[in-house]
């Protein structure tokens, strides 16, 4: 029968599966491209986390080929290219590294994320304050703004408190927040890494007393070795690795094989209530 008869109940059974049927094809198209949307933001935020990993990998690495062309050498520090013709690479990296990690959500829940995102922010200023405060004075003919509105002591002082920020909360990111809930390989991973992290870093702070104060009358052989610069790189690749595969662990956990189908996750919802 193409047309129902006219019996009121029946007009109004074919009018219930009408009205369902347009709102079940509604539905579908409408969560089909919602979940296309979903996908692209989600494959865009792995690929902006991917990039923070790809330049800390590398930045280490950049340095010291810049440094062998333009300087003839490798540099004592990180911070020391700061005053080198490397400058604008080292401040553009930390500033990139450090928006990032003011940006970063993860999927945790919201009391975690919550936690999560101030230790972002933490790491993030941390990183720009490494990028924008000088670690020595501009006696070196070398003028930047944070010299010229504020005294030196206190902008090497600012500096040095922002790499010990910068490196707690990475450390914080490896050993706490990344090994939260994460499978025992994942674990060990992050473990040490964070450790591998708090080493490099109070190695590297000790060495850069000897270098400042010729402790033991060790400064040259601190300086030769450049052992200051390899501790700051172990620590940024430490975090690096961990960053990376934190990232894929999440990549995983959202893939379209974890996903709930469209049609399954709205069926309930269009069921005629008894």
């Amino acid at each position: 029968m193409l047309f129902p008869s006219n019996d009121p109940e029946s007009h109004s059974e074919f009018n219930g599966n009408t009205e369902r049927k347009v709102l079940e094809i509604f539905c579908s198209e409408y969560f089909l491209m919602n979940s296309d949307s979903t996908t692209l933001f989600v494959s865009t935020y792995f690929s902006v986390r991917l990039m923070l990993g790809i330049i800390a990998l590398v930045f280490p690495v950049l340095l010291l080929a810049g440094g062998y062309l333009t300087e003839g050498q490798v540099l004592p520090s990180i911070s020391d290219y700061y005053f080198s013709s490397m400058r604008d690479f080292v401040v553009g990296a930390l500033v990139a590294i450090g928006i990032f990690l003011i940006a970063y959500r993860d999927n945790s829940s919201s009391d975690d994320r919550r936690g999560e995102s101030g230790l972002g922010i933490m790491a993030g200023c941390a990183a720009i304050g490494l990028a924008l405060f000088p670690n020595k004075p501009h006696a070196m003919g070398i003028e930047t703004f944070f010299h010229a509105v504020m005294d030196d002591r206190i902008s090497v002082v600012l500096h040095f408190l922002s790499s010990f920020v910068f490196l707690t909360a990475l450390t914080v990111f490896c050993l706490v927040k990344f090994s939260k809930d994460a499978p025992a390989r994942q674990r060990l991973i992050y473990f040490c890494c964070g450790w591998s992290i708090i080493s490099a870093g109070v190695v590297a702070t000790f060495a850069s007393f000897v270098r400042a104060f010729d402790w033991f009358q060790a400064q040259a052989f601190v300086e030769d070795w450049n052992l200051i610069f390899w501790l700051e790189a172990l620590g940024i690749w430490a975090f690096c690795v961990a960053w990376l595969v934190k990232g894929h662990s999440e990549r995983q956990s959202v893939s379209p094989a974890n996903s709930r189908p469209v049609s399954g996750a709205f069926s309930s919802l269009l069921e005629p209530s008894h």
